[in-house]
Order: structure tokens, then sequence, then C-alpha cells
């Protein structure tokens, strides 16, 4: 028991040593480094993990049971950030998300990182038990598990607080990156403690800054030749044939008819033979031949005079006949008189 408690001390004078060498130049107190809390000097409390630096967010990949998160008060550096376990297997750690500029290189690093584990009587163990590595996600994202994560290589030494090769660099590819600091502990030995302090990220001076991407300038559209608008040609008005004008048709009047007087049936006298003879007489009157008159020089006949001519010829026929007409029924009736009496 004497002996484990002088290599307990011995132990802690050399991490004193080393870290009080680092604490000279502390790499917290740099002003390039972006960390939030980087010595780990105030906690919370979170449910059901335990105390948690404030600014970090703790995670768990794998564990029995939750290991216990305390704030480390026997460290060199103290307060620290522990992680405990107690005979049980844990992967457990803590997470930063940090902003950044895309496409500039940074480096995250552990300034403090080692374990120690015990029986339940207080002797140390001797042995690799746990691994601690440091790693960033370029993307931002929050998932320990994802393989977007670079990490450092994993360390497994008990002895010694300072690891040079807990470092990693990567290249932000967005506005935010995240630093992870991660303990995995595969096989419990007994009371199972690891510590961290001191974890820093800064701008990688090994990669070159990004450099602004200028857009090309956006061509200058060619304009396409006016594609050919088919213009409507009007109609050509074909003229109308003309008419040709008709002969004016020629209306011949009609003659009008002339009435044809029936004769009302009057009773028929009696006459003697020499009233009948003047009667006949008087049925034919003496007309006197009208005076020659003087011939006028002949015009020249147009249709109108020559209708007009054949007008009153007919209509004295046909005058003549109705009197000739009537004549002769007076004669006849005057036969049929006399022949009655016979």
């Amino acid at each position: 028991m004497k002996q484990a408690k002088v290599a307990l001390v011995l132990a802690a004078l050399l991490f004193a040593a080393l870290v009080l060498g680092v604490h000279a130049q502390d790499p917290c107190e740099d002003p390039n480094n972006l960390t939030l809390n980087c010595q780990f000097d105030t906690f919370d409390f979170m449910e059901p993990y335990g105390a948690v630096a404030t600014g970090w967010t703790p995670f768990v990949e794998f564990a029995v049971e939750t290991p216990a998160f305390n704030s480390a008060g026997e460290t060199p550096l103290a307060p620290a950030q522990e992680i405990f376990s107690a005979w049980l297997p844990y992967t457990a750690g803590i997470y930063q998300q940090v902003g950044v500029t895309p496409g500039d290189g940074y480096v995250a690093a552990i300034g403090w990182a080692p374990y120690a584990s015990y029986d339940d009587q207080g002797s140390r163990n001797s042995g690799l038990f746990i691994g601690r590595k440091v790693g960033i996600d370029p993307l931002g994202g929050t998932d320990p598990t994802s393989p977007d994560i670079l990490w450092s290589p994993e360390v497994w030494d008990e002895l010694g607080g300072v690891f040079p090769e807990l470092e990693v660099s990567a290249v932000a590819q967005n506005p935010v990156i995240t630093v992870f600091v991660r303990a995995h502990n595969p096989q419990s030995h007994g009371n199972d403690k690891v510590w961290f302090d001191a974890v820093t990220l800064m701008p990688d001076p090994n990669q070159p800054a990004s450099t602004p991407t200028l857009e090309p300038p956006s061509p200058t559209p060619t304009p396409l030749p006016p594609t050919a608008t088919a213009t409507s040609v009007p109609p050509t008005e074909t003229p109308a044939p003309t008419e040709t004008p008709l002969p004016a048709e020629r209306h011949t009047p009609v003659p009008t008819p002339t009435a044809t007087l029936t004769p009302t049936a009057t009773p028929i006298p009696t006459l003697s033979p020499t009233a009948t003879m003047a009667a006949i007489d008087a049925a034919v009157p003496n007309v006197a031949p009208e005076p020659s008159s003087t011939l006028a020089p002949p015009m020249p006949t147009t249709t109108a005079a020559v209708e007009s001519s054949s007008a009153r010829w007919i209509s004295s026929l046909l005058l003549t006949l109705a009197v000739v007409s009537f004549a002769g029924a007076g004669v006849l009736g005057v036969v049929l008189v006399v022949l009655r009496r016979l």
C-alpha cells in the first residue's frame, strides 16, 4: 500500500511538472484559440450525466450504465473534466460547435488527457486500459459516430498528461465545425477515470487559407437571329366582273280590253215589214266621207306609233263587229217574227 501511494505521488509530481511546463505557454491563452471555456474552469449540471464543462455537450456512444461526468479537483490544473466508471466499460466524451470560415483549415488539440485505474482497495492498476483521441467534423455535425469526423491517433499510454499525438487538422466545409474529445474504455479494470483539459481549436498554419472563388462572369447572351415572322399578305382583291347592262326591257302596252256591251234582252216588238226596213236603215247610219286633209310629210315610224295604230285598228274592228252582230241579231229577230206569222 505504501509503495502504491509513493507511485501515485510520483505520477502526480510528473503530471505537475509537465503541466507547469505547458502552463508557461498555455494554449488556451492564445488569442487564436476559438473554443469556449478551454480550461474547463466552470461547469453546469446536466441530468443524467452530472457536471459538464460550460459550453460543452456530453455524449455516450456505449455504456452499460451512463458514466459519471465530474469536475475533478485532484488534478494539477484543477478543475478538469472527469469521466468516471466503476467496473463498467464505456465510450463517451464531450463536444463543442465552433463558428469558423468555410474553406479555412483548423487544428484541434488536447493539452492534457491522462487516465488512472484503481482497485477497490485503492491500489493502482497498471496497463493500457483507456484510449483517448480528438476529432473534428468539418460539416459541423453532432453525431460522434459520423464518418465525416476526422480523428487524431488514439493514445493508450497511462502516464503523462501531454500527448502531441492528440491533434487533428481539417478544412471547414461549413460556417460551423465541431470539436470532439472521446474516451474509449472497452474493458474496465476497476474504478476508471479519465481527465480532459485545455482543448483548443486554432487556425492551421500548415493549410492555406481559403481564397474567395470569384464566379466567372456570366457569358453575354448572344442574340439569336430574329425568327422570320410570317407577314400576312392581304389577299389580292379580284375585281368583280363588270356587269354588262342588259338592254332595257321594252314593255309593250297591253291594250285595254274594251268592254263588250251585252244587249239587254228587250222584248222584240211586233214590226211590220215597213218598220223592219226602217229599223235596218236606222241601224246603219250614213256616214259622210271625211274631207281629204293635206298630207304631211311622212314621219319616221316608231315602234310606239305602230303599236298605237294597231291598238286603234283592233278597237275599231271590235267595235264594228259588235255593231254588225247587234244588227244581225236584230235582223234575225225580225226574220223569226216574220216566220212565226207565216
